[in-house]
């Protein structure tokens, strides 16, 4: 019996591949990472100490942004990929419940591929220009 070629679609096919390597961004006190991956999925972070905020890193390739949700934090906010380049993406938290332990929920359009991380430390901006959570002092 002899096999028929595969069926082929002209015009219309998924993203190509990424053309750089989409890994997790390195920080200097990792809690938790998870990637590179495509499609939606939640991962964990460890618990921190008071007063040290949380930083969300995000690096993704592809058309569209990614949907990121923190439920301790009772945060949500998008990452926009790119096409073409990987820039790290990334939000610092300096509110009490960033010392939580929490899960980070990743919802992806298909053709995105992702990698976040979290950490812990002095956010990257200046310090006179960071915002401090109810109850954190001056």
């Amino acid at each position: 019996m002899a096999s028929s070629p595969p069926a082929t679609t002209t015009g219309a096919g998924p993203d190509p591949l990424p053309s750089d390597t989409v890994t997790p961004p390195r920080l200097d006190s990792q809690a938790g990472r998870y990637g590179p991956a495509r499609g939606s999925a939640v991962f964990g972070y460890a618990a921190g100490v008071r007063d040290v905020p949380l930083r969300v890193s995000f690096q993704c390739q592809g058309s569209g942004s990614l949907k990121v949700r923190i439920p301790v934090l009772h945060a949500d906010f998008p990452i926009r990929c790119n096409r073409g380049d990987l820039p790290e993406r990334g939000v610092d938290f300096a509110v009490p419940a960033a010392r939580l332990a929490g899960t980070v929920h990743v919802t992806a359009p298909p053709g995105v591929t992702w990698a976040g991380a979290v950490g812990r430390g002095e956010p990257e901006e200046e310090p006179s220009n960071r915002r401090r959570g109810p109850g954190e002092g001056s």
